[in-house]
């Protein structure tokens, strides 16, 4: 299975904690927060497992990951050396991919699915598919609104709505052919494209109730801390 990761961003809220790595580098207890990530793609996928790296902030960090972590799967690097957007550099990404239907993670989120099993449950509803989280508090990511009969999400809302709800876990399986013929090759935002996915076409998601933190904030990153330590 290829996997794009977006890991390239540059972590600007967490500089607070940690300033010297890349913000899916940081540590959880004594490990990399990524080596938990990589160890839920390996579980799901083993040795089908081809990871591409969207890197573009502190690029060598993740060359130096790749290389340690070799044995593990097959890792290749998609460097953004200008800012290209989340969708730009998914993009770019794209290149290194061989299959149809490609799945896409952001790297500073764990969650605890089994992503093998996403994949074969949503590949034929839609060409872009996303995977929903339920939390108890929506406020920091806002929500989305799904179609209870059909599974399509037909609405984005705004963050700090209180409340419980699903939220979009950063867990997408896209139709290599269909974005890029749907992408414009500049610079562009994939929660922008996703928006106007949903409004155009048709954006299904397959909802969760299992684990999730984004480790993007102090606050959430001190929560991964103990929520992921017997992982560690």
């Amino acid at each position: 299975m290829d996997v794009i990761v977006l890991v390239g961003g540059k972590g600007t809220r967490l500089k607070t904690v940690i300033s010297n790595l890349p913000k899916p580098l940081a540590p959880i207890g004594n490990r990399p927060f990524f080596d938990l990530v990589l160890h839920k793609l390996h579980d799901a996928f083993d040795h089908d497992l081809h990871l591409i790296l969207a890197t573009g902030h502190m690029h060598e960090c993740f060359e130096q990951y790749a290389k340690a972590n070799q044995t593990h799967a097959k890792i290749s690097l998609s460097r953004e050396t200008q800012p290209l957007g989340t969708g730009g550099a998914i993009r770019r990404a794209m290149q290194f991919s061989t299959q149809e239907n490609v799945l896409v993670l952001n790297g500073d989120c764990y969650f605890d699915i089994n992503y093998r099993d996403f994949a074969q449950r949503v590949t034929s509803k839609s060409a872009v598919c996303l995977a929903a989280a339920h939390v108890t508090d929506i406020s920091r990511f806002g929500a989305l609104t799904i179609d209870a009969n059909t599974g399509l999400v037909t609405e984005f809302l705004e963050k700090g709505k209180q409340g419980a709800g699903y939220i979009n876990a950063g867990v997408y399986l896209l139709n290599k052919t269909e974005f890029l013929a749907s992408t414009p090759s500049c610079p562009f935002s994939f929660e922008q494209y996703l928006s106007e996915y949903a409004f155009t076409k048709a954006l299904y998601s397959q909802c969760y109730r299992a684990d999730f933190i984004d480790i993007g904030t102090p606050d959430d990153y001190q929560k991964a801390q103990s929520m992921l330590k017997h992982l560690t």
